[in-house]
């Protein structure tokens, strides 16, 4: 059986290899400590040495673009307001052509209506004269005719003409 001294302690069979294992479980957790330390001392020394970046370009460009999305809503607010105005303009002038057109249909209509009437009475009046006239044409051609067959007659009955 073998027997280990450790600082006046005798350590025989199975306490020899729980002691070997707790020697090494401290070793691993000392040499862990100690890179865990380390670590963080470098961590320490980058984050002493960490220079913010400046943003005060970026501040600027930020600045500058707020003023350039304020200028832009006032702009647009403007073109707005112009486009409604010039809306409501044209509005009012299309339903002023719209009543002007409204009144000049009206117009046409009634004196289209006063045309077809008073072509209707020229066009009665011209064929009631042209009826008197064809019956005044009718009337003489008639005393023509009888006049006409009574000197014919009366040239028939002298007796000076030779028949």
């Amino acid at each position: 059986m073998a027997e280990v001294e450790v600082g006046g302690v005798k350590f025989t069979g199975g306490k020899m290899f729980a002691v070997i294992t707790a020697l090494s479980t401290l070793g691993g957790v000392a040499w862990g400590a100690f890179e865990f330390y380390n670590d963080y001392r470098n961590m320490k020394e980058q984050i002493s040495e960490y220079v913010a970046p400046d943003l005060s370009g970026i501040n600027e460009r930020i600045s500058v673009m707020e003023e350039q999305v304020v200028n832009a809503v006032d702009n647009t607010r403007t073109i707005k307001l112009d486009l409604k105005r010039d809306i409501q303009n044209i509005e009012t002038q299309v339903d002023r052509v719209e009543q002007i057109v409204k009144d000049t249909q009206d117009n046409i209509d009634a004196t289209l209506r006063e045309v077809e009437i008073v072509s209707r009475e020229s066009e009665k009046d011209t064929r009631d004269r042209m009826r008197e006239t064809e019956d005044r044409i009718d009337a003489s051609m008639q005393k023509l005719e009888k006049k006409l067959g009574e000197q014919i007659q009366e040239a028939l009955d002298n007796p000076l003409t030779n028949n």
